[in-house]
């Protein structure tokens, strides 16, 4: 399942605005540029997993506000997926999310 990046954009955008964060405060929160954050909100850019992750921890988003069910924490998988996203570099978050979007396509 692909998710459009407009309908990921705005609800982003919703949810920040419903916080009461400027772009740049949530920017810095989560650790990116204002700029990046912008190419996100406007659907001209996807965030990368630990960038998606970290919006939803700021901002108090569900999986479910994308369409996404949420999978149980005692899901043994789980488990091993967020210690590889904790101990990753982003060359290889950026590595995983590639291989994961092209496993989804055929799954």
């Amino acid at each position: 399942m692909e998710l459009d990046k407009k309908y990921i954009a705005q609800i982003i955008q919703n949810a920040r605005r419903k916080e009461g964060l400027k772009q740049s405060e949530l920017a810095e929160k989560i650790g990116i540029s204002e700029k990046h954050l912008s190419k996100i909100e406007t659907g001209k850019n996807y965030p990368a997993l630990d960038t998606f992750l970290k919006l939803l921890n700021v901002l108090n988003l569900p999986l479910g506000d994308f369409g996404l069910q949420n999978i149980s924490e005692s899901y043994p998988n789980k488990l091993f997926l967020q210690k590889v996203i904790n101990n990753s570099s982003k060359e290889q978050l950026d590595a995983c999310a590639d291989v994961i979007s092209a496993l989804l396509k055929h799954v």
